[in-house]
């Protein structure tokens, strides 16, 4: 199983495919098979990196919770393209993902050609409100486990859009998320995604951001649309895509059309070959 030692615990990843490389991050508590139908389209062109991150999936999950954070998350992805040697890549997340992917951007901007950022923004216009749900999900997870947190998350309104498309989808839903261990979603919750910053108060950070950024977003991902309006409109190289009709995985909901929009999007940086 092939793995990388970053900042000292193993994580997992899966590659496929040559050429320039595309690192994909997932959303939480997704884990890196969220990305299996864009892994599939993207390695006959390029060379696909789908990675678990720290905490979930087939990665090590540090006991405590001060090994997590946004910033920790930000230096795991830099330290899987050092221990890959890739000198810069095409960066895609979605959700927690997204805010990776966006503040490795805005740290590390050499390192990045572009940057899709997917259905990323969720509890910036209540931030009070969102980490009081945030760090109650956290305590779910430690107290149901990963199967009860599987069960419950579908659920919340981000996940039951998806998850009432269909059995299959449900059930591929609740195994993702069952594949975590559960102090590694807890703590994620807790530390990563409760205490990030807001879109709306990075302003000046990303009118600063020279990367050039996609932004897209599903029209039914409402907690998602005005934070990716915002970054649109702020991002100086930033251009929006909303799909019709799709909420927060539209990856997973339209995946051609998604992997359209994003090969678009390299094609237009010079991403290719």
């Amino acid at each position: 199983m092939p793995r990388v030692q970053v900042n000292g615990i193993n994580l997992y990843y899966d590659e496929a495919g040559a050429g320039r490389p595309v690192i994909f991050v997932h959303a939480y508590p997704m884990g890196r098979r969220m990305w299996a139908p864009q892994v599939a389209h993207f390695q006959a062109r390029y060379r696909v990196i789908a990675y678990d991150c720290r905490g979930f999936g087939d990665s090590e999950a540090p006991p405590t919770a001060d090994s997590y954070s946004q910033a920790q998350s930000v230096e795991d992805l830099r330290g899987v393209c050092l221990a890959l040697h890739i000198q810069q890549a095409a960066v895609v997340g979605l959700s927690m993902g997204g805010n990776i992917a966006l503040h490795f951007a805005l740290a590390y901007p050499a390192l990045v050609a572009g940057v899709a950022i997917c259905d990323t923004g969720a509890g910036s216009d209540d931030p009070a409100q969102f980490r009081a749900v945030t760090e109650g999900g956290a305590r779910a997870a430690e107290a149901g486990g990963s199967a009860g947190f599987s069960a419950a998350i579908l659920e919340h309104p981000i996940f039951a859009g998806y998850a009432a498309r269909g059995p299959a989808e449900a059930a591929a839903l609740r195994g993702m998320v069952a594949a975590h261990p559960a102090h590694g979603m807890a703590h994620t919750a807790q530390e990563t995604l409760a205490k990030r910053p807001p879109i709306f108060s990075l302003e000046s950070r990303l009118r600063a951001l020279t990367v050039p950024a996609l932004i897209l977003v599903g029209e039914q991902d409402l907690p998602c649309l005005a934070p990716s309006k915002f970054m649109a409109r702020t991002i100086p190289r930033a251009e929006l895509t909303v799909m019709t009709g799709c909420g927060h995985f539209n990856n997973l909901e339209r995946p051609a059309e998604f992997n359209r929009v994003v090969e678009a999007f390299f094609r237009k940086l010079g991403w290719v070959g």
